[in-house]
């Protein structure tokens, strides 16, 4: 985009309860090397109850309140409250690099490109969660792009033409308190054709990953739950009967039988274990999944 005025690009960061984390965000967007009177940053409240608002309103952004809970309701919100025709969306536990918004919107080189992504790294892992999700999928973007079945892309680093959301709609609302409302809108921009995907691996976000055990595994329980609602949306696609629940099970055993096995060996040989911590988080995160996507399933049939 070289001797060509810089577009004009709206920046959507959706929030709940994110005291911890705004500030940091925030900081880092107006710390953007892209001109301010060329984009503008807009952050939706999604009926936050902590110190974020107060968090954001000290800063100069826009502020969108969103009460509707769930985090395809608060990106629609910031969709429709925003100015520009190029939309650009972090989230509110991610710090993005300084270069982030120019590397994107050059990846809006032809009129063909309706979506640009960037890559999401580990903000700099320090307790054993944290560190088992940054081994996990080191490179977030890249993991999702390269799914063996099922590619996508995730929002958390991702900019859109307002065009594509005119022609395939917004983040459906069935994953409102779920996740996956990111696979759902990938999937229908991969499937319609329309429109080109560029990667552009320098425009860097990093992201907080869960700090807890506790916490990934509230943060995988809704991931169960939005995996129970694409298998209702793509039931071709995403055939899922007996033999697939077995399997998950199985897989479930499996690591916790490894994890018993690890910790016996620990005690043999009384010294730490740092296979067993990760197998103990791995366990956990697992363990959440199943009983989100047992719980997005029953929600439906009742």
């Amino acid at each position: 985009m070289t001797g060509k005025t810089l577009p004009f690009v709206s920046v959507i960061i959706p929030v709940l309860n994110g005291e911890r984390t705004i500030r940091d965000c925030l900081v880092s967007l107006l710390r953007m090397d892209y001109p301010p009177d060329r984009r503008e940053l807009v952050v939706v409240d999604n009926g936050s109850t902590d110190r974020t608002a107060e968090i954001i309103k000290c800063y100069p952004v826009a502020y969108v309140w969103e009460g509707k809970r769930g985090v395809s309701y608060a990106r629609n919100r910031g969709i429709r409250a925003s100015q520009a025709e190029i939309l650009a969306f972090t989230d509110a536990d991610c710090m993005v690099t300084t270069r982030w918004l120019g590397e994107l919107t050059e990846g809006f080189d032809s009129d063909d490109v309706g979506v640009v992504v960037g890559e999401v790294v580990a903000y700099p892992p320090k307790t054993r969660a944290q560190r088992h999700t940054a081994m996990r999928r080191p490179l977030w973007q890249t993991s999702a792009l390269s799914h063996p079945a099922t590619p996508w892309f995730t929002s958390a680093n991702a900019a859109f033409r307002r065009e594509v959301f005119t022609k395939l709609g917004l983040f459906d609302h069935r994953f409102a308190g779920a996740g996956a409302e990111d696979i759902d809108f990938s999937w229908r921009f991969l499937q319609d054709r329309h429109f080109e995907l560029r990667y552009r691996p320098k425009a860097t976000v990093l992201h907080r990953h869960r700090a807890s055990t506790r916490e990934l595994f509230q943060q995988r329980k809704v991931y169960g739950q939005g995996q129970a609602i694409l298998c209702r949306k793509y039931p071709k696609e995403l055939s899922w009967g007996w033999s697939q629940e077995l399997r998950a099970y199985k897989d479930l055993l499996l690591t916790a039988l490894a994890l018993v096995q690890a910790a016996m060996q620990t005690r043999l040989r009384g010294l730490g274990a740092p296979e067993g911590n990760f197998l103990y988080v791995e366990l956990v995160r697992k363990l959440g999944e199943r009983i989100g996507f047992i719980y997005g399933t029953v929600q439906r049939s009742t």
